[in-house]
């Protein structure tokens, strides 16, 4: 035998050992069962008795799947009887078709034992061009031996995209004060002088502007433009913006129809920007008054129509958008020794519109207080039981009740109120409204706010803190199931620039913490039953603002978390609102 006969009868050796070594892996179940693909043996036996629990949560928690958000469908599967469910295949199925929506529509699960819990997740993603459709997914859970789940439904809306639309409003012609040179100063626009041009616009569309950045070009050599190119940042729906621009026309302009000045507007999407609008900027010719269009969100279309779940055995049960349930209150390590807290919470008026859900937040915070904060006093007032001078008397720097809880320099004090806030008709004044107040009677009935913030200096505490889900706006607390009301009759759109005194600017130990701008209107929150900002001020006091994760919760943690999931849940519910604080960022909440 030669030596080429003994390398090919060597090599025939190797690949028979390795053939019968990997024949031995697959019967004793060592090789890669990934790459082999065996399906495991299901024996008869007990049978299973199996139970779901669903869920589904989409990113915004509107119960509305728009373009390109996702979610999740949830099945925790229990098996409760006595042998293990084998072989199990989940199947999810849509009625309606769309390219746009992408679901993962198949699992399986091998075997759950009796007594385990096995979790499914089915991802959902709507992409760009998802249209506006209602959805039915078919939810089939079968096993192995027939042991199979009842049918289940979840109903849920996809919506297409909503366009914002970026308008200019009008504008001002500023030619007096710093960085101007009139030759008259009558608010208008004479060649040789150089003026400030105030340019107003505003998002009218249904979406948020991302990122928006405007630009002003001309075509004339002999108008000179400065600070002609900048951004505006995120402009919500019907929210506006200002900007300023230098101009200046020298003396040989001499146009008689409007100057030939441009402005663009252009977002990250791109489907809401404004073009090469021509500016109406006349020579000797004041320009006319900005025009500010009413704009609401058009959500409210489909808020009876949010996802749900549809089953008929009892061995479901469904719960929609992973809502957080704020009312367990978990007890943490924090203590203060000596420290008070009031607590107010008027829904029910007598002469006023309901401020809805407000008993509810003096409840839920009086908790929060005690076992999350760990204030030692914590005095509730509630409805009917904020009458008369009650402010008074709780707020008084030198008899009243607060007072006399306050050890001088050492107690730390807490004030939460939520009901009406109300302003007066000059808008310059803002107050807290008791149960039995009176419109008409608001300067003597109300607790002025400078008033309330001055008292609480007063009272010498080693440090105050304040949280207001109130607004000032002149309209109730509204929702998605509950609309608003205007209370004190002025006319819609109204702006209020009341003048505050901030103890903030010069005492450190001095926080307030409240729901909205001064403009904005503070919303309801279904779901829990609060107010919105009280729904995220008690999530994040449970937790969810720990944003670093060593079981502490600062003011800063707790402000950036509020201030983030109230802007962006209110936009869905009923527009912009924006909560505001004022005070010590590092000062520890809560350790847990």
């Amino acid at each position: 035998m030669n030596l080429m006969k003994l390398k090919a009868l060597f090599f025939l050796f190797l690949c028979l050992a390795f053939i019968n070594i990997h024949a031995q892996e697959i019967i004793s179940g060592k090789s890669n069962p990934q790459k082999m693909n065996l399906h495991p043996s299901y024996q008869r036996g007990m049978p299973p008795n199996l139970f779901v629990e669903m869920n589904f949560d989409d990113d915004n928690a509107n119960g509305i799947l728009e373009n390109n958000e996702s979610a999740t469908l949830e099945l925790k599967i229990t098996n409760k009887g006595k042998g293990p469910a084998q072989g199990l295949l989940v199947t999810v199925k849509d009625n309606y078709y769309d390219p746009e929506l992408k679901i993962e529509d198949k699992k399986e699960i091998a075997f759950i034992e009796p007594g385990e819990t096995k979790n499914v997740l089915i991802p959902i993603k709507a992409g760009f061009n998802i249209k506006t459709a209602e959805h039915k997914l078919e939810i089939n859970v079968t096993e192995h031996f027939g042991y199979d789940m009842d049918d289940a439904y979840l109903m849920f809306n996809t919506l297409e995209y909503q366009k914002p639309e970026l308008v200019f409003s009008g504008l001002e012609i500023i030619d007096y004060g710093e960085g101007t040179a009139a030759i008259t100063k009558d608010g208008q626009l004479q060649p040789g002088e150089l003026v400030k041009v105030k340019i107003v616009v505003q998002n009218i569309g249904q979406n948020i502007a991302l990122n928006t950045k405007y630009k002003i070009v001309c075509n004339n050599k002999d108008i000179y433009i400065e600070n002609s190119e900048g951004s505006l940042g995120n402009i919500g729906i019907g929210e506006v913006k200002e900007f300023f621009i230098d101009l200046s026309p020298n003396k040989r302009v001499i146009e008689q129809e409007k100057l030939p000045i441009f402005l663009s507007l252009k977002e990250d999407i791109g489907m809401g920007n404004l073009n090469n609008f021509q500016l109406p900027i006349f020579l000797n010719k004041r320009p006319p008054d900005p025009i500010i269009k009413d704009v609401k969100p058009n959500i409210e279309m489909m808020e009876k129509q949010i996802a749900r779940f549809e089953y008929k055995s009892n061995k479901f049960t469904a719960n929609i958008n992973n809502v957080i349930d704020i009312w367990d209150v978990p007890i943490s390590k924090t203590k203060r020794p000596n420290s008070v807290a009031v607590v107010f919470g008027i829904e029910n008026y007598e002469n006023l519109a309901p401020a809805p859900y407000a008993k509810n937040d003096a409840k839920i915070i009086k908790e929060y207080f005690e076992k999350r904060l760990g204030i030692e006093q914590v005095v509730i007032y509630t409805n009917e039981e904020v009458r008369g001078f009650i402010f008074d008397n709780v707020f008084d720097p030198y008899i009243g009740e607060l007072k006399k809880a306050v050890i001088d320099s050492v107690s730390d004090v807490f004030v939460f109120y939520s009901g009406h806030g109300i302003p007066n008709k000059d808008g310059d004044r803002i107050y807290l409204f008791p149960y039995d107040g009176k419109i008409e009677k608001l300067e003597t009935q109300g607790y002025d706010m400078n008033k309330f913030y001055n008292n609480l200096e007063k009272l010498n505490a080693h440090s105050i803190t304040v949280f207001i889900d109130a607004c000032f706006s002149g309209f109730s607390r509204k929702s998605e199931k509950i609309n608003d009301q205007n209370l004190i009759g002025m006319k819609g759109g109204a702006k209020f620039a009341p003048k505050i005194y901030e103890p903030w600017q010069k005492n450190n130990n001095f926080s307030v913490f409240t729901s909205s701008g001064i403009n904005e209107t503070s919303l309801g929150f279904d779901p829990s039953e609060t107010g919105l900002f009280t729904y995220y001020l008690c999530a994040g006091l449970q937790g969810k603002a720990d944003a670093n994760h060593d079981n502490k919760i600062t003011f800063n943690e707790l402000k950036d978390y509020v201030i983030d999931n109230v802007k962006t849940v209110s936009l869905k519910i009923s527009g912009l609102q924006t909560p505001e604080f004022h005070g010590n960022n590092e000062m520890i909440l809560v350790e847990y």
